[in-house]
């Protein structure tokens, strides 16, 4: 029961974010990018909600372009860390020998540092830019997910129905496609939906020190990083920032676990 009462807390606190920015934007069709000097560092009123940068551009229109280029670099770097994870920590799982001791043991060497350490370093050495962020963040969840990956796949490789399938004469990739990946499917995305909160703050993090997304593109750690600049004369602009941020980091973490909820066979 409590996992579905976060399953809908969590739909309910996106609605609360998502509702009230896309009506903004739909009311007030303005330009992300458009700059008026003379309402530099405005505050909240009917022409701009939740004012204007230091640029004199509309926090609102930019708060709702950069959430979705968080949320769609976050949403990519993750589809690739999984993507690897699979094709790594699941191989190697399956595989076992001397392939399962290289990866792991790789996995185990990044897996020693925190996420944002290895981004940081990741994205020092590829530089910034929208793809160099996908990498990155790529390259940080990567660890996590091969020994997921590889767990789930050491675990179900004895299952009854995997030996079923081998005793009939299934082949190995008959048996990896039909009766392995459906199986850990479930527990990927989840893990995967819980990374994408952490994933989104990470950004936030390197475009806010200068390391991730460059103007003209906006995000999260873009918007952060222009709030910075006047923190006491305009608080509005990060504050409306590091709600978004927090409020996302929580709803996504809530809908995850009403997918866990809804994926789990021994609830159902």
């Amino acid at each position: 029961m409590a996992a579905s009462i976060a399953g809908r807390a969590g739909l309910l606190l996106a609605a609360a974010l998502a509702v009230p920015l896309s009506l903004a934007v739909l009311l007030l069709p303005l330009d992300p990018s458009a700059m008026d000097l003379g309402q530099a560092w405005a505050g909240p009123s009917a022409a701009h909600p939740l004012g204007c940068d230091g640029l004199g551009r509309d926090v609102a229109a930019r708060l709702v372009a950069g959430t979705g280029t968080s949320f769609a670099i976050a949403g990519l770097a993750l589809a690739l860390a999984v993507g690897l994870g699979i094709a790594s920590g699941g191989v190697a799982g399956w595989i076992g020998g001397r392939t399962d001791t290289v990866v792991l043991r790789l996995a185990d060497l990044l897996h020693g540092f925190p996420e944002l350490s290895l981004a940081i370093v990741a994205s020092a050495l590829l530089g910034p830019g929208t793809e160099a962020m996908v990498l990155t963040l790529a390259l940080a969840a990567w660890p996590s997910q091969v020994r997921w990956c590889r767990a789930l796949a050491l675990s179900n490789r004895t299952a009854e129905h995997v030996r079923a399938a081998t005793a009939l004469g299934a082949g190995p990739l008959h048996t990896v496609a039909r009766h392995l990946l459906p199986t850990i499917a479930g527990p990927v995305a989840i893990r995967a939906a819980l990374s994408i909160g952490p994933a989104m703050v990470a950004e936030a993090t390197l475009s806010g020190l200068g390391l991730g997304i460059q103007e003209p593109a906006v995000s999260l750690g873009t918007l952060i990083r222009d709030g910075l600049v006047d923190l006491r004369a305009a608080p509005h602009l990060i504050g409306a920032t590091t709600v978004t941020v927090a409020t996302i980091a929580l709803a996504v973490n809530l809908l995850a676990e009403g997918l866990r909820e809804s994926l789990d066979p021994r609830r159902r």
